[in-house]
């Protein structure tokens, strides 16, 4: 390449770098794609969207009566969205549009910080694509409509990468202070926001500044990273609730990493990675090893090529040996894989063009074409899933249980969201009832079985199963069965249960 040509390629690639207006609009429009499509979802009388909804509201509801995180609420993540939440019940009591909004502005965030993160690396057009594909990859709609911890965490997060691939405009290291104390944030909601550090790290060594003393610089970037993420974090568990978290930090640990010491209930192995889910998702996976293979060729040119291309080979490696592994962690996955998808559709679109290359053209065509029917359709079956689900107004037993309500302190129910629209608060050591609790060994049958007969929660909901209850016999000597259908049972107190025609 004479001077000249390498003088234009330069001028280019910065240009794609430029904000502009029309990045702007293109990253306004995928936002309103976003508001739009969840105008289609019934926030305020769906039952539950997210598999966890119950437990985040339940210890929201809880904490709002003066009940305390760790001590009289197990909980084994950190305490800083479960205090947002309940700021927000506070206001709207009776309702989930308040909290399934609170995330969606959490996925805003995410959105926004995921579009300028690519923007810095990989130009505007990847950019937008990218922020679509992510906005289109399997569950991340019902995610981030959803009242669950995996997309507040990330919320905080995508931004501090943000800051560190925008990089230092001053001799100060603003971005590394403000990377640390969202990173800080992020894992105060949850602690699966950890993981992001490597892939921080990565960028930072990649967009270091070419110094004499190059590695000296990244250890002190890297210092001011990691003292600011932990000031953060001790700050906001300080303020947020006087420091609990840090002081029962036990509870996380031992359910994370504390070991088996039950099989009553299975065990983590039986939660794997599904590897298929990569096959299924070909409208992404595809490109994504086009994408990948563009991003290496690139590396020996633009070291920040790298980050796509490691943070898809970190996450699949740690997710697919990690145990156990839930189907929202997929959108840890989606994020990379979206990026690299967005890189090698762009490769593909740049080389693109009508006559020289025909038929490259048609097949790109009729690419998009399958691809957008196959994202239209997804969505749509994702909306129709939550429009066709229980619904507040169609479950007749949430009538049956208000005639109870002013008798009733406590409930105990295997579905926990049924508290929150009913009411009535779960007792507290029992509002977050989760198969690691029973793998850890905190939580065995005889506990459960003693808690329930020390609160004696006036009204017991259970799916209607065959599974045995270990509390078999308080059931039949205490409460009365007063409702029952295809999904659920609902048992009352005998002392304060109306007789029949009652």
């Amino acid at each position: 390449m004479n001077r000249d040509a390498a003088i234009t390629a330069i001028n280019g690639l910065n240009s794609s770098r430029r904000w502009s207006w029309q990045l702007g609009v293109a990253l306004g429009g995928v936002l309103a794609i976003f508001l739009v499509l969840q105008c289609f979802l019934p926030l305020r009388t769906a039952v539950l969207i997210g598999a966890d909804e119950g437990f985040e509201v339940g210890k929201a509801t809880l904490l709002l009566k003066d009940c305390k995180l760790y001590t009289d609420i197990w909980n084994d993540q950190p305490p800083l969205h479960t205090f947002l939440l309940a700021e927000v019940l506070s206001h709207a009591p009776s309702t989930m549009l308040g909290p399934r909004l609170l995330t969606s502005a959490f996925a805003v965030l995410l959105l926004s910080s995921m579009f300028v993160f690519c923007w810095c690396l990989t130009g505007g057009r990847v950019a937008t694509m990218a922020t679509l594909l992510l906005l289109a990859s399997p569950g991340f709609f019902l995610l981030a409509s959803s009242c669950m911890l995996e997309i507040p965490a990330l919320g905080p997060t995508m931004p501090a990468l943000a800051m560190l691939a925008l990089g230092n405009r001053t001799k100060w290291p603003i971005a590394e202070v403000v990377a640390g104390v969202l990173l800080g944030m992020a894992i105060e909601i949850k602690l699966i926001s950890l993981i992001i550090l490597p892939i921080a790290v990565l960028l930072m060594w990649t967009r270091r500044p070419q110094t004499s003393a190059p590695l000296w610089s990244l250890a002190k970037s890297l210092l001011v990273l990691i003292g600011c993420m932990a000031i953060s974090t001790v700050t906001t568990d300080v303020l947020v609730c006087h420091g609990d978290y840090l002081m029962h930090f036990r509870q996380s640990w031992a359910s994370h990493f504390g070991g088996m010491k039950s099989l009553d209930y299975g065990s983590p192995d039986d939660h794997r990675f599904d590897w298929m889910a990569l096959i299924r998702n070909w409208d992404l996976t595809l490109p994504a090893v086009l994408g990948v293979a563009v991003s290496l060729l690139r590396v020996s040119d633009r070291p920040s090529a790298l980050v796509p291309v490691a943070w898809i080979g970190y996450n699949l490696l740690l997710f697919g040996f990690h145990r156990p592994w839930w189907n929202y962690y997929y959108v840890h996955t989606a994020i990379p894989l979206s990026w690299c998808a967005a890189i090698g559709i762009d490769a593909v679109w740049s080389k693109a063009s009508w006559p020289r290359q025909r038929l490259l053209c048609v097949v790109l065509g009729l690419y998009a074409l399958c691809v957008a029917a196959w994202l239209t359709e997804r969505m749509i079956l994702q909306i129709q899933l939550v429009r066709h689900s229980p619904q507040t107004y169609t479950c007749l037993f949430l009538n049956e249980m208000q005639r109870y309500k002013g008798q009733a302190h406590w409930l105990y129910a295997e579905e926990p969201m049924y508290s929150f629209h009913a009411g009535i608060p779960l007792v507290p050591d029992l509002a977050v009832v989760v198969a690691k609790r029973f793998w850890s060994g905190e939580m065995t049958d005889a506990q459960l079985t003693q808690d329930l007969e020390k609160s004696k929660p006036e009204l017991i909901l259970l799916k209607n199963n065959t599974q045995p209850r270990p509390f078999r016999d308080l059931l039949n000597t205490q409460y009365r069965l007063v409702y029952m259908d295809a999904n659920y049972l609902l048992y009352v107190l005998k002392s304060i249960a109306r007789p029949p025609g009652h």
